[in-house]
């Protein structure tokens, strides 16, 4: 009795493969927020900034995301089931160095954002998530990234995370 030739076997390992493939889990990073919760509403970030361009660009961007990823419409300042609130709190662009001593060189500039959000429960009245100085930079190279380039990278770095911290309470 003779074995399956070699396409028989690459037949089988393939049909295993599509088997696994098909039958296989999904994961996913996003959390769900309690059923309850349908509605938010965002109110543009409060700016305690020189930067008068963050806090539309940070309240579009979480909009945007809350509505894609947590499965909530929007709803207004009166009857939405939550509300995410939030300040600007800093902005700081400056320089990146490394070295020791009169060796320091700069090898690039470091902008940081840090905001201050709360993401309330209306329904049950209490706050589900809050971060009073939650951060993040990026380093860009002035010669290839303008500096309001490199802090729409840091938004989008807020963003996400921001958006996972909030959903994986739950």
């Amino acid at each position: 009795m003779r074995g399956p030739s070699c396409k028989e076997q690459a037949v089988l390992v393939l049909a295993l493969l599509f088997l696994l493939g098909a039958g296989g889990s999904h994961y996913s990073t996003t959390g769900r927020l309690p059923p309850y919760l349908k509605t938010v509403y965002i109110p543009t970030f409060e700016n305690q900034t020189a930067e008068f361009y963050l806090p539309q660009m940070i309240t579009d961007q979480l909009t945007n995301r809350f509505l894609s990823e947590a499965n909530l419409t929007l709803g207004d300042a009166d009857g939405a089931d939550a509300v995410l609130i939030g300040k600007v709190r800093s902005y700081y662009e400056e320089a990146e160095t490394f070295g020791r001593g009169a060796e320091l060189e700069v090898s690039g500039r470091r902008v940081t954002i840090v905001l201050d959000v709360e993401f309330v429960d209306r329904v049950e009245n209490k706050t589900l998530w809050q971060n009073r100085n939650f951060s993040r930079y990026v380093i860009y190279e002035p010669d290839k990234e303008t500096e309001q380039q490199a802090a729409r990278r840091v938004v989008d770095l807020l963003t996400d995370d921001l958006i996972s911290a909030v959903l994986q309470q739950w």
